[in-house]
């Protein structure tokens, strides 16, 4: 595997796309029940590569989390047409469930369940749940009507009902408002981009589907536990992701260097 790694490093890959493809090899491993291979020579390259990088002055780009007042402000800039309404639900429920892309294009309608104390969003399979096990993500009220999961949820199904549409829940939609296929993982990074465009946010080209995820969970992380965030968000418990959200809201709360009067 180090071979492959250093023809990836040679390639000029960025050092997240070879760490995806290395545990990409060990998922298709574990799911054909063979042995794993040894990934700490491809690992130990990979970490030198990565210091390269930085001392050249590479900085990893990620996408910018979506905060509340900037969900807020896409959502307000939003058209009032079909499609701006299946964008809202994309952004709302995206960003309250903490959701992948690959999850929200797979939900169709059974998967959306209205309960007393708010929604219940089935996941049928996620990055964690490579057996495909299932889980159910539960989303409470918000406090506004335009943010609020369940609200928006309930509006989106009622114009699928309304135009007899069944099954997939995210649809592209054509100029005069009729539903055409399922959106692709990859249309939900363009709506997301559109959304930040029309609300004037800086830089909207930087936004992705990623925002939602790393929005819901960066909110989260100012008053929850790291343990409930990620098993919300469908992480492995350890995930070091998790962790450096919790990080990002800590350092100015609990800033040891805040109101010395300097």
């Amino acid at each position: 595997m180090s071979h492959y790694v250093a023809s990836m490093v040679i390639a000029g890959l960025a050092p997240a796309t070879i760490d995806q493809a290395i545990a990409c090899i060990l998922s298709r491993h574990e799911l054909a029940h063979q042995p794993k291979p040894n990934t700490k020579p491809a690992r130990h390259a990979l970490r030198g590569y990565k210091r390269r990088l930085l001392d050249d002055g590479w900085r990893q780009r990620k996408a910018p989390p979506i905060l509340p007042e900037q969900l807020h402000a896409m959502v307000a800039a939003l058209p009032r047409t079909v499609a701006g309404m299946r964008d809202q639900f994309i952004l709302v429920v995206g960003w309250w469930m903490m959701a992948r892309r690959s999850e929200l294009v797979a939900f169709n309608d059974v998967d959306l369940r209205f309960v007393k104390e708010g929604l219940e969003v089935y996941v049928a399979s996620s990055k964690t749940d490579q057996e495909a096990r299932g889980t159910v993500c539960p989303l409470p009220y918000g406090q506004w009507a335009d943010t609020c999961p369940v609200r928006v949820t309930q509006q989106w199904l009622e114009v699928l009902a309304s135009r007899g549409a069944r099954a997939a829940v995210l649809r592209d939609v054509d100029r005069n408002g009729h539903f055409r296929d399922r959106l692709t993982a990859q249309s939900i990074d363009l709506r997301v981009k559109a959304a930040a465009k029309t609300a004037g946010l800086d830089n909207p080209g930087s936004y992705s589907a990623h925002s939602l995820r790393a929005g819901g969970a960066s909110a989260a992380a100012a008053g929850r536990s790291m343990l409930a965030i990620a098993r919300h968000g469908r992480w492995v418990e350890t995930s070091p992701v998790v962790h450096g959200y919790v990080r990002a809201a800590d350092m100015w709360r609990d800033n040891p260097m805040r109101g010395l009067g300097v």
